[in-house]
């Protein structure tokens, strides 16, 4: 603190003046009298020598570069890869019919679960029945008939070939009766497998042709996840291997199993596609959901693993920085499987190790550094 002499003079020169108030010329006084002890007594105290001495003593060691360490400890490292993919039914059909007919009944609620050989929907089939009904008493009459030829042909009162024509009608009429038993079996629309059946497309009174479609029937439980992964993970063994996805809409993670690869990898984005195995027997997932997907690639129980920030990529190698006694050395490694994080260490570091992880790039070999973690 310091007041310039001029100013001391003008406020001396005021204190004399006879006309001045004496309030003011009491203030004048009080301010005189500060100034006074600012200019002789605040250098006395050291106060700002004291931040001259600090900003010096830093500048004292600035020979010394501050870095973070982590001490090395072997632990387990995972390779974890994630994809995108989707959840897919198991089974999936449109239920459709072989015959054409009238829509005579409906057996299926929308929306609901059906078992294997489940009647959805009965078609007219009175035609049919009635043309069977037909066969079949042309049926009795060639049996009564063949039964004749029969004593005749055994006394030899006939031949052999009337006796084999009588024959061939009864099978051809026995082969119409079944071919009208399956005929009338396809009137009857049923469920080709366990599946929760969807909206129909068809109402009674509606006349359906082949291929029409009656309604969506799809399996959920089991269901299946879709997803790609780069081509460069195609010499591992990924049947069997556990996957873990999460879904919109829960908090909680599911597990599912690979259980089929594809055999070719596609040209225009170099993955592979895979297919993993959900039970799903809580039916709580549905088909088209997306998935966010992670599968363990790699895993190292006591692997020595650092940071990938701390690694230095070299045309030969890559370096990392170690501190020893008050010094950053360099060292070269080799490294193993790494994540998206951290990278496993095979060969140039120990358990025990104080490797150094920030001012990497301002480290040279034999500096002289300071650990500040914090």
């Amino acid at each position: 603190m310091h007041v310039p002499l001029p100013a001391l003079f003008y406020i001396i020169n005021l204190l004399h003046l006879k006309s001045m108030n004496r309030t003011l010329k009491r203030i004048l006084q009080i301010g005189l009298v500060v100034a006074i002890l600012g200019v002789v007594i605040i250098p006395k105290t050291g106060l700002f020598s004291k931040k001259e001495g600090n900003i010096g003593a830093l500048v004292s060691r600035r020979g010394s570069l501050p870095v973070s360490v982590e001490i090395l400890k072997p632990g387990m490292l995972e390779n974890m890869l994630s994809a995108a993919g989707s959840l897919l039914p198991s089974e999936e059909v449109n239920v459709t019919t072989e015959t054409s007919g009238i829509v005579e009944s409906i057996h299926f609620e929308e929306g609901t679960r059906v078992t294997k050989g489940a009647l959805l929907v009965t078609t007219n089939n009175d035609e049919l029945q009635a043309q069977r009904e037909k066969s079949v008493h042309q049926k009795k009459l060639i049996e009564e008939k063949v039964e004749r030829q029969r004593v005749l042909f055994e006394k030899e009162a006939v031949s052999r070939e009337s006796y084999d024509q009588v024959m061939t009608d009864l099978m051809v009429i026995d082969a119409d009766i079944k071919l009208l038993d399956t005929r009338i079996e396809k009137t009857f629309i049923k469920a080709p497998f366990d599946g929760v059946i969807g909206f129909r497309s068809v109402s009674p009174g509606a006349y359906l042709q082949p291929g029409v479609s009656v309604a969506r029937l799809v399996n959920i439980s089991p269901l299946r996840i879709e997803f790609s992964i780069s081509e460069r993970y195609m010499s591992e063994s990924l049947i069997g291997r556990r996957v873990i996805f999460n879904v919109a809409g829960f908090d909680n993670d599911f597990y599912a199993t690979i259980y089929a690869v594809d055999p070719t990898i596609d040209i225009r984005t170099r993955t592979i596609v895979l297919r993993a195995d959900y039970p799903n027997s809580d039916f709580r997932l549905l088909p088209g959901t997306f998935a966010s997907i992670r599968m363990v690639i790699d895993r190292e129980r006591n692997a020595i693993q650092i940071p990938s920030e701390a690694i230095i990529p070299q045309l030969n190698g890559e370096r990392v920085f170690v501190y020893r006694n008050g010094k950053a050395e360099q060292v070269e490694i080799e490294t193993g499987i790494r994540n998206e994080r951290r990278v496993a260490v095979v060969r140039g570091l120990a358990a025990g190790d104080t490797l150094i992880t920030s001012g990497i790039l301002q480290l040279r070999p034999g500096m002289a550094v300071a650990i500040n973690n914090n």
